[in-house]
């Protein structure tokens, strides 16, 4: 197994400090062109720091098994630093720091095509499926405690001989926590579908233009040997495949949307927004 880190410190919108770790852990057989593709539009978008050099990637090669998604993310939040755990079949056009570091949460997570607010701190998240391929966790004692929570039930599902699938026990896992404790000590929100989509929704992503608050969006289709449409494509920070078929296929259409993005609106990176990176 791989993990993959990319480590920063950023100023937050509200001028705060804050260490970021991204991660993600892949296998490098099983991946292999995906995980190339995943990490070079990684590496596109991805900020430098002051001197001009990109932040620290590192690559720790583990034995299969040794580490969980939960026990993961649980390393970096127990050394005091945010932790940004990404899918890796995924391609990034933009840096989604600054869009994440500009919300108060203490939790983000991609999730289906819904109209919602995602600057408002909340205490639940949506009633609709999230997707943790992309999921933010800033490093307070109660995501701490949320996240043991959630390896906990993992561990009592695989006991009980049913398969633990970190997918469907990530939300209620974490609310669990989040209802006894308040909103003031551990919240959420659950980001704009239009701006981070994946392809369980549709080939174009979500459409939210027009929507009522709370209600699903649409799921526009792509022409055949078709572009989506590029008032959408514009604002994507990302496009994930979790739904793409086999690794192969998963690493074609990664690609075939990276190709896309720079056709229809441009160089990767260049609508990303500024960002104040100070190590």
């Amino acid at each position: 197994m791989k993990l993959e880190e990319i480590e920063a410190s950023s100023i937050d919108a509200f001028g705060g400090r804050r260490e970021v770790v991204l991660m993600t852990i892949a296998s490098e057989f099983a991946f292999e062109r995906l995980f190339d593709v995943f990490l070079h539009s990684l590496y596109n978008i991805t900020f430098t720091r002051p001197d001009g050099p990109m932040g620290q990637m590192k690559s720790v090669d583990r034995s299969q098994g040794s580490f969980t998604k939960t026990s993961t993310i649980l390393d970096g939040l127990t050394l005091g630093v945010d932790v940004l755990f990404l899918d890796a079949d995924q391609v990034f056009f933009r840096n989604p720091l600054p869009y994440i570091l500009a919300r108060e949460a203490d939790i983000l997570v991609s999730g289906d095509c819904h109209n919602h607010g995602d600057a408002t701190p909340m205490e639940r998240f949506p009633p609709i499926n999230n997707n943790i391929g992309f999921v933010y966790f800033r490093p307070t004692a109660m995501v701490t405690r949320a996240i043991y929570n959630w390896a906990l039930w993992l561990r009592n599902i695989a006991l009980t001989g049913n398969k633990p699938w970190d997918q469907s026990t990530f939300a209620p896992a974490v609310e669990w926590v989040s209802s006894d404790v308040s909103v003031r000590h551990l919240s959420m929100s659950m980001l704009h579908p239009d701006l981070f989509p994946y392809y369980c929704m549709g080939p174009c992503g979500c459409d939210l233009r027009r929507v009522p608050y709370f209600h699903n969006g649409r799921l526009p289709r792509r022409p055949v040997g078709g572009d989506c449409e590029a008032d959408l494509v514009r604002e994507w920070y990302n496009y994930h495949v979790p739904c793409g078929g086999d690794m192969n296929e998963k690493a074609n259409r990664m690609q075939d949307y990276a190709d896309m993005y720079v056709r229809v609106v441009g160089p990767i990176n260049s609508r990303s927004a500024p960002m104040t990176v100070l190590v």
